[in-house]
């Protein structure tokens, strides 16, 4: 084993077993075993060996050459041989790979891992403050909760939010180097990615079910009837489950633009409060210009819209608590639109991201 120090202390020279003096230039002035130093340089003092060095390096380095001899000439380069193709992994293969690591390294970060386990249940609990107890049915519009159906709506609807947002916002800075180093011997931008969407939307997934569960058991089901063949109860939990997911993608894409990780909490904030005001259950958007428009960008908008389409909000709270939003409709049409518009965010926000990450050109 050879060790190669590269040092200008004077400390302990004495127990290296060769030691290479550099004149400016880089040219040698000394090379062997530190007790030669005296006779090579005529003395043993260090100051004046680098005075002299450094106001005659080509004297210093003949010097050397004198007592040394020439250098002997390289050996002759040998022709490389053939090593064969390079070893290609298939895409599925690669994809095997990330997922499995991927999960690995989610559970074996005991503090992350846990706070994604207790989210949903904080999630789910918050939804329950709601006060009324009409959950989804008809509130009294002269009660102490007349838009009880409203704010649980919202409740769920940021939930999913921050659920999916926080899930996926530290990633890819975070690996960022580590991923461009294996990107450049040969690993696949596209399994990369579909790797991490995919455990990732399953983490999602079953969030939205703890949070759908803990909703559904402490305030009802949805009363107005199904728009699709999933039963009511079952509707909600795939908006859920599609808002979270298509909210981890924007984690995606702000992990992908972030320069550091000290940036990530401000744009966790911005996100998740900016789609607070578009979702619309708050603060009405429809049919405001700007806001309404902005608002097509974010999951938010549509995830709320779904899940009032779900529960009939516009004939549960009528009047000016409600807007007359035809993408909140009770009916199919609505709904289904509602539903395409988070698969296409989901679609937009990847591909920015795979854009985001591609392997550049030298």
């Amino acid at each position: 084993r050879v060790v190669l120090v590269v040092t200008h202390s004077l400390t302990y020279l004495d127990v290296c077993d060769q030691v290479l003096l550099l004149a400016p230039g880089g040219k040698t002035a000394f090379c062997g075993p530190p007790g030669q130093i005296g006779p090579a340089m005529g003395t043993t003092n260090w100051a004046d060996i680098f005075s002299s060095v450094a106001s005659d390096p080509d004297g210093a380095n003949q010097r050397y050459l004198a007592l040394t001899g020439p250098t002997p000439p390289p050996p002759p380069q040998e022709q490389p041989s053939d090593i064969g193709e390079p070893t290609h992994t298939s895409l599925l293969r690669q994809f095997s790979t990330i997922a499995r690591r991927q999960m690995r390294l989610i559970i074996s970060d005991r503090g992350y891992f846990a706070f994604l386990a207790l989210l949903p249940f904080i999630m789910g609990v918050l939804s329950l403050s709601v006060p009324g107890t009409v959950g989804f049915g008809v509130p009294d519009p002269m009660g102490n909760a007349p838009n009880e159906p409203g704010q649980i709506l919202v409740l769920l609807n940021v939930g999913a939010i921050f659920m999916g947002t926080a899930l996926t916002v530290r990633d890819l800075i975070g690996e960022r180097a580590i991923f461009r180093r294996e990107q450049a011997v040969g690993l696949s931008t596209t399994a990369y990615l579909l790797a991490k969407v995919c455990i990732y939307a399953a983490f999602a997934v079953v969030q939205s079910t703890i949070v759908t569960a803990i909703t559904v058991a402490g305030k009802g089901s949805p009363t107005q009837g199904s728009l699709t063949f999933l039963g009511p109860t079952l509707e909600l939990f795939v908006v859920m489950a599609a808002t979270t997911v298509t909210a981890a993608m924007v984690g995606l894409a702000l992990s992908a633009m972030a320069k550091s990780n000290e940036q990530i909490m401000p744009l966790l904030v911005v996100a998740v409060m900016s789609q607070l005001v578009f979702s619309g259950g708050m603060i009405p958007v429809t049919d405001r210009l700007v806001l309404d428009q902005l608002s097509w960008l974010t999951p938010a908008r549509w995830g709320f819209a779904a899940s009032a389409s779900t529960v009939d909000l516009i004939k549960l709270v009528p009047g000016p608590l409600t807007p007359k939003d035809r993408h909140w409709e009770h009916t199919a049409s609505a709904w289904w639109f509602d539903m395409a518009m988070l698969g296409v965010l989901c679609v937009g926000y990847l591909t920015f991201v795979r854009w985001k990450i591609r392997l550049k050109s030298a």
